[in-house]
């Protein structure tokens, strides 16, 4: 499901970057001019409780979940993993939830972190790319939406 521009327009968005072991989290304001990125969330048992507190926390009115499309439409394990956790978060959290294309986030999450000088150190710590790669995604919706 792709999203209608219109239903984000004067929204809080949250953008996930879902990972097997780690899910990155980065929000905006309803005037789309501040990306922040929120601490990771394990994705363990208690993904579900973390993830609705996030929200919540933030006031988020729609959340977006990066797929990494193929330019072939085929799928793949982590595109099914990510399918089967669309369908589970639009079970548990009430929010309008959209799939957004998030092919090359994390490689460009990488290449910003080194563009603003961000450490090695830092730039291998776990769930700094995650992060980062939600707010690729993020700004690159916030960037169409103009």
């Amino acid at each position: 499901m792709t999203y209608d521009k219109d239903l984000l327009l004067g929204k809080r968005i949250a953008a996930i970057d879902y990972g097997e072991a780690r899910i990155g989290v980065a929000v905006c304001d309803e005037r789309h001019i501040v990306v922040s990125t929120r601490p990771v969330i394990t994705n363990d048992e208690k993904v579900w409780e973390a993830l609705a507190s996030r929200m919540d926390t933030d006031r988020i009115d729609v959340v977006l979940v990066g797929v990494p499309r193929r330019l072939d439409d085929s799928s793949s394990d982590i595109i099914k993993h990510i399918e089967q956790f669309i369908l589970e978060l639009r079970r548990r959290i009430f929010l309008p939830v959209f799939e957004v294309d998030e092919s090359f986030s994390t490689m460009k999450a990488r290449e910003l972190m080194l563009s603003v000088g961000v450490k090695k150190k830092r730039r291998s710590a776990k769930g700094t790319k995650d992060a980062m790669a939600a707010a690729v995604i993020l700004s690159d919706v916030l960037e169409e939406l103009g």
